[in-house]
Formats: C-alpha cells, sequence, structure tokens
C-alpha cells in the first residue's frame, strides 16, 4: 500500500486510511478502508471494503462495526437468552419473545458498563447468582445489617468473579 494514494484520518485509537481502488475478482471499484491501532505493533490492522463507492472511509468502518456488534447480539440471544426457544405461532407472542432475549442481553451490557466490568454473559450470570445468593444468606440470616456493610459485601462478594475472570 503506497500511502500517498490514501486519505488518512485519525479515528478511535487508531489510524485510517482509506482509497478508491480496482478490484479484480468483483470486475470494479471499491471503497478500501485500512485501520491500523494506535499501538507499536503493525500486526494488528484490519482491512474492510465496500462496493458502494460513495460511501466515506469513516462509512465504511462504522458500517462494519455497527454490523459486528448486531452479530454479537444475535450470537448472544441465540446462546444464552433463548432466543430460538419458543414455539408460539402467534405473530404478538413471537415478537414479544425475541423483544425480551433482546432486551435481556442488552440489560446485561448496560449493567456490566455500569459496574465497569467487561461484557461476557457468563460474568454477567455469576453476578447476578452471586447477588441473589447475597441476599439470599441476609434474609435467611435475619440480620438487618447497615446499608454500607451491604453496598461493601456487594462489590466485595458480588464483582468477585468478574474481576477473577
Amino acid at each position: 500500500m503506497n500511502p500517498t494514494h490514501c486519505v488518512e484520518l485519525h479515528v478511535d485509537k487508531g489510524r485510517l486510511f482509506g482509497l478508491k481502488a480496482y478490484s479484480k475478482s468483483l470486475k470494479r471499484f471499491i471503497k478500501v478502508a485500512i485501520w491500523y491501532p494506535d499501538e507499536d505493533s503493525m500486526d494488528k490492522w484490519q482491512i474492510y471494503f465496500s462496493t458502494d463507492e460513495s460511501m466515506t472511509t469513516r462509512d465504511v468502518i462504522n458500517c462494519y462495526r455497527t454490523r459486528f456488534q448486531l452479530e454479537f447480539c444475535f450470537r448472544d440471544a441465540k446462546s444464552y437468552a433463548g432466543l430460538n426457544d419458543c414455539q408460539a405461532r402467534d405473530l404478538r407472542r413471537l415478537e414479544f419473545h425475541f423483544n425480551a432475549s433482546f432486551a435481556s442481553i442488552n440489560l446485561a451490557k448496560a449493567a456490566c458498563k455500569d459496574l465497569g466490568v467487561p461484557f461476557s454473559v457468563s460474568s454477567c450470570k455469576s453476578m447476578i447468582h452471586n447477588a441473589y445468593m447475597l441476599e439470599r444468606f441476609i434474609c435467611v440470616s435475619g440480620l438487618r445489617p447497615f446499608p454500607q456493610v451491604i453496598d461493601k459485601l456487594f462489590k466485595e462478594l458480588v464483582l468477585f468473579t468478574s474481576r477473577a475472570a
């Protein structure tokens, strides 16, 4: 790649090069976007392209990033939120089931973001299980601990597995 033929943009945590090139296999011009991270290692670059020549370089990379986020959401909803497990035939019930599956994944992502924990469904499941167990222990013991004690226990015990992972 000759950088003099490219348009260089600075994007989040990296540099983005864009150019219009002819693809022999597609037999047409394509818009190419090449992203290099800010780190010194140049082996982690990513290349994206679009057959829509009117797209800007930033639009190409944003389109792909959005696409991958959607794919991860579908993957997590299928694997962990029961997206494929509905047996209803009524369209309203199917729509409710699909919305509930995606909403549960999005709520888990938001909870992890609020707690400052990297998102993974298994860490979310561990945190929810630990929170339930902590609440159950407090209820069964019959004690009424101070709110400061509850906050400390929550931070120490509930987030334990997410930090360890």
